[in-house]
């Protein structure tokens, strides 16, 4: 998979925890001082899901914990994303900070 550098700020956005889509949104916004869409945003996440650099999540109120799911069959919004050993390891090849 080739990592754009959307995606590498998307994957910048949830290196640290389970992150919500508007949390991402703000973030990814933050750090590549872009006027970055939300479908954008959602695009990159479901294809890096797909490729094994995020993992998603749905947080089960019962249990208090997260779930993992499939994000093409959810809706994006209602998910959280994290990254995973392998988008850690594209993050830290590829991340130029500032």
């Amino acid at each position: 998979m080739t990592v754009s550098i959307l995606d590498l700020h998307c994957l910048n956005a949830v290196t640290d925890d389970h992150e919500n889509l508007p949390t991402i949104l703000e973030e990814v916004r933050r750090t590549s001082h872009g006027n970055v869409s939300r479908p954008e945003v959602v695009a990159s996440l479901e294809e890096m899901a797909a490729g094994g650099l995020v993992a998603a999540f749905a947080f089960d109120p019962d249990r208090s914990r997260f779930i993992a799911v499939d994000p093409s069959a959810q809706d994006a919004s209602s998910l959280w994303f994290r990254i995973t050993p392998a988008g850690l390891a594209e993050l830290e090849a590829n991340w130029v900070d500032g």
